[in-house]
């Protein structure tokens, strides 16, 4: 990524990850929670190691790919059985994203990936259990997205279409960031616009609205989107990966997986389809705290909860529609499926689990009933 305003590049790759000012044009959810006067722990959650807004979590641990999943689950354990126990807390995992990248998700060799990963959720829950958690929690196990298989036969070289000298290319794959030189645009545009069959071309104020990907100063003046399966790079000299994600997100192997568990939620129900861009403000209304300004919606996601959760303060949503933005009436809109983000079997084999664990505020209020329990699962994710 890079910013015209600062004249400065970000990448995961590097030490500038820790650099604020790339992440403060957002308040994550854990900087309102503790705003809100309550507590929270992320266990190598993205971004939970940097100082935002001049905030870290309550508790966290510093990002370290070799910590196990079971040191985070203890960690995450600890923090909500302490005397002061928190009220939000954040768990990540690495695969199958990892594996996923570099056999790609249709290896046979992803099957032991995904059998380590059910048993990992397992050990999760049989903690959860152990300390009398599972039934005063609201879990949420979901990822950020999909994956799709790639191959090498499948390649876009920017090299056979552009001179080098006329651009920088600033993100690859598949949806590639292209900032031309100075004087060089129509150039470079009119170039791509003709380059290959498999790769459309955006002037970014040409970016479709419901990618919500138009607004900002970090985005590049040209967008180049390939299609899926299809791999974007400089040249063959490039790295090359097996299985990636990033493209439309209409399409089905770009949808992420939803489950979730909890006395908030509605026991034994499913539902077809939903927005990422919707859990913020469920997340927000389990915590009971005002949301910042989003896009999403809190009427498309309030079928997953249980009725009967009394809340302890009226709910006050904060919602002012961002740019680019649909507002929440068009969600249910026939025929707006592209807008959604679905759930589907497809996707539980290539995505990164992220774990949510929402202690309720008021969960010493709700009778220890079983009808007060619920589970959340997309059909064909049941056993």
């Amino acid at each position: 990524m890079f910013d015209p305003i600062r004249n400065k590049s970000f990448s995961l790759d590097h030490m500038n990850i820790y650099d604020s000012k790339f992440w403060e044009e957002a308040t994550p959810i854990w900087i309102t929670n503790q705003r809100a006067g309550h507590t929270s722990g992320a266990a190598m959650w993205p971004g939970t190691d940097v100082k935002i807004h001049k905030r870290f979590p309550t508790h966290y641990m510093p990002y370290n790919e070799s910590v196990s999943f079971e040191d985070r689950v203890a960690k995450i354990v600890e923090w909500f059985t302490s005397k002061e126990p928190i009220n939000l807390g954040l768990l990540y995992w690495e695969d199958p994203d990892d594996m996923g990248h570099h056999l790609g998700p249709d290896s046979p060799l992803m099957g032991p990936v995904i059998s380590d990963i059910d048993k990992k959720l397992g050990y999760l829950i049989q903690m959860l259990k152990k300390a009398k958690l599972w039934n005063t929690l609201n879990l949420i196990i979901t990822s950020d997205h999909g994956m799709t298989q790639c191959s090498e036969e499948r390649l876009i070289e920017l090299d056979q279409y552009l001179d080098k000298d006329h651009y920088t290319l600033i993100d690859q794959s598949p949806v590639a960031a292209i900032l031309p030189k100075e004087g060089k645009f129509d150039e470079v545009y009119e170039a791509l616009t003709h380059a290959h069959p498999n790769l459309t071309v955006y002037k970014k104020e040409d970016v479709p609205e419901r990618w919500h990907y138009k607004y900002n100063s970090r985005i590049q003046p040209i967008i180049a989107v390939a299609d899926e399966g299809w791999h974007i790079l400089q040249n063959k000299s490039d790295d090359f990966l097996l299985g990636n994600h990033g493209y439309d997100n209409a399409l089905a192997d770009m949808h992420p997986i939803f489950l979730a568990h909890g006395p908030a939620f509605r026991k034994n129900f499913s539902k077809e389809a939903m927005n990422s861009t919707d859990l913020y403000p469920l997340l927000c209304h389990l915590l009971n705290i005002t949301a910042m300004p989003y896009n999403g919606s809190f009427w498309n996601v309030q079928d997953l909860l249980n009725s009967a959760m009394p809340r302890v303060v009226p709910y006050t949503q904060s919602t002012i529609l961002l740019p680019g933005s649909v507002k929440p009436a068009e969600y249910d809109q026939e025929g707006s499926y592209p807008y959604f983000i679905g759930v589907s079997l497809g996707s539980i084999i290539v995505i990164v689990f992220f774990v949510i664990f929402i202690k309720h505020l008021i969960h010493s209020q709700i009778p220890a009933l079983q009808d007060m329990h619920a589970e959340i699962a997309q059909p064909l994710l049941q056993a």
